[in-house]
């Protein structure tokens, strides 16, 4: 299973990547929504992990991309 996490703040992305990687998900990472867009385009993960708040665009902003988008719609998406 291909995860994307989408987040800001670097310890608790390192510490999502680490947690899930020891548990055998392969992690995608991206640091604001807009590089977790572009990346969900790209490598199409089984679910999305996204914050908040964040620069460039923000979760609400992403999720909304990512349903805009048909191949990016049906993918799960959480809110941290």
């Amino acid at each position: 299973m291909k995860i994307l996490i989408i987040e800001d703040n670097e310890p608790i992305r390192e510490e999502l990547l680490t947690l899930l990687n020891f548990e055998g998900y392969d992690v995608i990472e991206a640091n604001n929504g807009l590089q977790g867009y572009e990346l969900a385009k790209k490598y199409l993960p089984d679910l999305i992990i996204s914050d908040i708040i964040m620069p460039d665009m923000d979760g609400f902003d992403t999720l909304h991309e990512i349903r805009s988008n048909s191949l990016t719609s049906d993918i799960p998406f959480f809110f941290l």
